[in-house]
């Protein structure tokens, strides 16, 4: 600690140090501290470095159950195991029906949801720690009906992306639209023509790319149904605006389930897997690398772990160091003895990759259901102020 006459100070770097370590509640106060603080917490190099230490070392699993009276109910899990409530903002607190995720980065989310069952679908950016929220318009073309895709980052030029479908199905049309945050406005792109490919749940986003799992439906003549062909993943340039198809790293034939997930700061696949006698499962995780290959690929997946797991339980993306399973949906009763109101509930497992340890969160709600979003950490990224990198 320095000093100056009688007054003790702590040099600059120190004072950034510690508030970059701290919540966004408590550095929100701290802007009536003084001037410089307010002026130094509202600069994008420190919100950026403040973003990194909370995604290094605090990043939280968002937890949004799935009730029918009450659409919109978020918990996050942080490091230390504790599941804490988020209070969502008006206009959505006035959803009246179902509300989606639709993506996260850098601490904000990208929000789909209803205000009535004859009213078109809203969209809004909004950052659950400072509260902020946008509306975002309407697509220009699908202003009525429309499946959102995702929502993420392009480092490269600094931009938040929306992209969108008007196939309720999700599947890949010829035209979608991308909405920039940094312009304000929504565009038409012509990807074209995909052949029926699906893609489900929202897209895994790493550097600028967002990453699906897609399949395709052909109808079986014979037996009159359809079936689902091999699976592919489905690649999303935001800055060049283009789709990719890649192979899986694993055989289609014996997956059970697999879900797209970040590890080590690259894209990482959970392949739930039965073994060779169909009565045992495994969890294989593979790792994507990117880069040109002898043979001329430029994907390449690599093998980091393969463990075993119980067969009632599918894993469902990497947090920390862990990975996060979910159950297939436990019966429970809302009476002992009474099997007339059964209901599901999900339950939450981990599994520490260096320890192999298991552990159940304990965070079941009786008659609850819920869907997970990895990849959020606590931010003051403002949603107002984005402007592309010239």
């Amino acid at each position: 600690m320095e000093q100056i006459g009688d007054n003790p100070f702590l040099p600059e770097d120190i004072i950034r140090t510690i508030l970059k370590s701290l919540p966004v509640k408590s550095l929100i106060r701290f802007r009536c501290v003084c001037k410089d603080w307010k002026n130094l917490l509202k600069t994008l190099p420190f919100i950026t470095e403040h973003l990194h230490h909370s995604m290094n070392e605090n990043p939280l699993l968002l937890l949004q159950w799935d009730r029918k009276l009450d659409p919109l109910h978020f918990h996050i899990l942080n490091h230390k195991m504790q599941l804490l409530e988020v209070q969502p903002p008006l206009p959505l607190m006035d959803s009246s029906l179902r509300t989606e995720i639709v993506g996260c980065s850098n601490g904000l989310l990208c929000v789909k949801y209803l205000t009535g069952l004859n009213s078109p679908p809203s969209l809004s950016v909004w950052n659950p720690a400072t509260r902020e929220i946008l509306q975002v318009p309407s697509p220009i073309k699908f202003e009525n009906k429309f499946v959102a895709l995702g929502f993420g980052f392009s480092p490269i030029d600094n931009d938040y992306k929306i992209l969108v479908s008007d196939e309720r199905t999700g599947r890949l049309g010829n035209t979608l639209e991308v909405y920039s945050l940094s312009t304000g406005s929504w565009k038409e792109i012509k990807v074209g023509d995909f052949g029926g490919l699906t893609i489900f749940d929202f897209p895994t986003t790493v550097n600028g790319t967002m990453f699906w799992i897609g399949y395709c439906k052909v109808m079986n003549v014979d037996e009159n149904c359809f079936f689902v062909s091999d699976r592919v993943v489905v690649s999303f340039d935001m800055v060049m605006e283009v789709f990719t198809l890649i192979p899986l790293p694993c055989d289609d034939d014996d997956l059970r389930k697999s879900f797209l997930s970040v590890y080590e700061n690259k894209l990482a696949m959970l392949c739930d897997t039965e073994n060779e006698n169909y009565k045992s499962y495994r969890t294989d995780l593979w790792v994507m690398e990117e880069g040109a290959l002898s043979s001329g690929e430029r994907w390449n997946w690599s093998k980091k772990y393969s463990i075993s797991n119980p067969s009632s339980i599918h894993p469902r993306g990497i947090w920390l160091d862990k990975i996060v399973y979910l159950s297939n949906g436990l019966p429970t009763y809302d009476e002992p003895e009474s099997e007339t109101n059964h209901r599901t509930i999900d339950v939450l497992y981990t599994l520490n990759l260096s320890t192999h340890e298991w552990v159940d969160f304990n965070c079941r709600k009786r008659g609850s259901q819920f869907r997970l979003t990895f990849d959020y950490a606590e931010s003051l990224m403002p949603i107002a102020n984005i402007h592309p990198r010239s």
